[in-house]
């Protein structure tokens, strides 16, 4: 029996700002190896091209050389995929007296006028003065709201003097209990604020994470918080940081006074099931009218980098100076695992189930588009859909059944006439379309309509998107591919559209590409065939002296 769902536009849309990731990989960036940035996390990174993005950043004692490593970094990522940043530093620094907070506050805003004038960091948007009302330790600010408040008003003072257009979140507080403080910031603080912002971690029991009723829960949660913001002089709302992890006795938060924040979901065998969770409630935020949502993390951070314990500081820094400022606020941090892809010491650079969930929100849920509205009965069916400003749409749907289900879908909006058909992109919990490329799924067929009138069945426990936001066109290959040593180079593609390469090898020169003769995608222009990074990869195992570089097109 099919379950009938409705989408129109309706009189007053809210705008959805984008999806995006924490990038905590600005900060390691000159440690990095070029294999890895290049093949994972820059390809994929201008494959999902993100709405928004976050960072640990902006330090009072940001050095030159730092600055000019985060300018660097964003050179390759956030510029070429036009993705608005935020910076909150990972905890505020204690001062004493108005002259100290001052003297930080101008020391704030001049290195972000020279990361933006000088540098050309434009597409930095918001500032926060700490991660989670944090001060030396986590939430220290939560009990002295005058003294969060007295800091952006410095900060609103010094950004004003640089003439920034870099706009204040308060309060940055997490979890949902701690929402309340932007009730403060509403009060005593709107005028230097430009939006709200908090952030929230689903976890719990595998009874409670599973219930598809989560969905309504946090949409309700977060449906107060918006109608909250608005009343402040129509402030939105971001969600600055969400994640969903469940209960994992056996890797607890401490080990011998070390601290794990790892992800249950990837520890207990069911990571593909707690990517679905995570989409679901991704979906809500969007339909709950949330401007902007950042999840945590786009990688992992790495391992043993920032395993130090106090004794090693000293060490580390030296070895790894660029990044001292940010290991003497999370020195006690030993392993951070939620990110869409690992990092470990073994080269293991895998992306994980949820690349393939929340990558597709990534790329299809694009900023700025209008929230469209949706009728269904199926309280199981979720369902959220976009309307890009370059009108195309997006349909994306959760299916918390655990059997197929059959959906009438009648898409009621204007120029629908005319509207081409659309591709199907599916997230299958029961069999996850990975590959060691990290290269997002395609999609897996076309689907027809009548005047926006079509039925569709969903698979069980899955993610689907219905979008027509793609482009038909002939495949493009780099020209004067050739191999000298290990090296294989080609010429560069300046194609608009490009988003990354894919290099295919064949024992003869008409070999035809395909998945089963890939060994590497990559933003490079060269490929080392003897790279650590390929020592476990296809390269290793398909045969043949001539190469084949496709270019991926960023909107096929």
């Amino acid at each position: 029996m099919s379950t009938n769902m409705k989408i129109t536009r309706p009189d007053f849309p809210t705008f959805f700002g984008g999806f995006g990731f924490h990038n905590n990989e600005a900060l390691f960036y000159r440690l990095i190896e070029k294999e890895h940035f290049d093949q994972k996390i820059c390809k994929c990174y201008r494959e999902l091209s993100p709405g928004f993005s976050r960072c640990f950043a902006g330090y009072p004692n940001w050095t030159k050389e730092s600055m000019d490593t985060f300018a660097d970094y964003y050179e390759r990522m956030q510029k070429v995929t036009d993705t608005p940043i935020y910076f909150a530093a990972a905890k505020g620094q204690l001062h004493f007296n108005d002259e100290e907070r001052k003297e930080y506050a101008e020391n704030v805003a001049s290195r972000l006028n020279y990361l933006k004038n000088e540098r050309g960091v434009k597409q930095l948007r918001y500032y926060c003065y700490s991660n989670e009302m944090s001060m030396n330790d986590w939430g220290g600010l939560l009990e002295d709201l005058p003294l969060f408040q007295k800091y952006h008003e410095l900060l609103f003072q010094a950004f004003q003097k640089y003439d920034l257009n870099i706009g204040l979140l308060a309060t940055d507080a997490g979890p949902v209990e701690a929402w309340d403080t932007m009730d403060y910031a509403a009060k005593h603080m709107k005028r230097i604020t430009e939006e709200m912002c908090g952030h929230h971690y689903l976890s719990g029991s595998y009874e409670r994470m599973t219930d598809p009723d989560l969905y309504y829960w946090f949409k309700e949660k977060c449906e107060d918080r918006v109608i909250k913001s608005c009343q402040c002089d129509g402030k939105r709302f971001i969600l600055g940081e969400v994640g969903v992890s469940v209960d994992c006795k056996e890797y607890g938060w401490f080990l011998n006074g070390v601290i794990r924040d790892v992800n249950g979901w990837y520890y207990n065998g069911e990571g593909a099931l707690g990517a679905l969770i995570l989409a679901d409630i991704i979906l809500a935020s969007i339909n709950a009218g949330v401007f902007a949502i950042v999840i945590w993390t786009f990688t992992d951070y790495p391992d043993p980098y920032v395993c130090h314990y106090h004794s090693d500081k000293d060490k580390f820094a030296k070895e790894w100076g660029e990044c001292e400022r940010f290991i003497s606020h999370t020195q006690d941090v030993k392993y951070n695992k939620w990110g869409l892809m690992k990092w470990e010491d073994n080269g293991d650079y895998s992306v994980r189930e949820c690349y393939y969930s929340s990558g597709l929100i990534s790329r299809f849920c694009r900023r700025n588009a209008k929230v469209l509205s949706v009728e269904c009965a199926d309280r199981n069916i979720h369902t959220c859909a976009l309307l890009n400003r370059d009108g195309t749409v997006s349909i994306c749907i959760v299916n918390r059944n655990h059997t197929e289900s059959e959906i009438d879908i009648d898409l009621d909006i204007f120029g629908i006439k005319n509207m081409p058909d659309l591709r199907a992109y599916i997230y299958d919990s029961h069999n996850v379309p990975m590959n060691e490329f990290g290269d997002l799924q395609d999609y897996s067929e076309t689907v027809c309509h009548n005047g926006g009138k079509f039925t569709y069945k969903l698979l069980p426990d899955s993610f689907t998107v219905l979008t027509t936001d793609y482009i038909d066109r002939e495949d493009i290959y780099a020209e004067n591919v050739k191999q000298e040593g290990n090296i294989v180079s080609w010429d560069k593609i300046d194609d608009p559209l490009h988003c990354y390469y894919r290099v295919y090898r064949g024992e003869t020169e008409d070999f035809i590409p395909s998945k089963e003769n890939q060994i590497a995608s990559t933003v490079a222009e060269t490929l080392d065939l003897d790279a650590r990074y390929l020592e476990a990869s296809a390269i290793k195992t398909v045969k043949g002296n001539y190469y084949k570089v496709l270019s991926v097109n960023q909107k096929r």
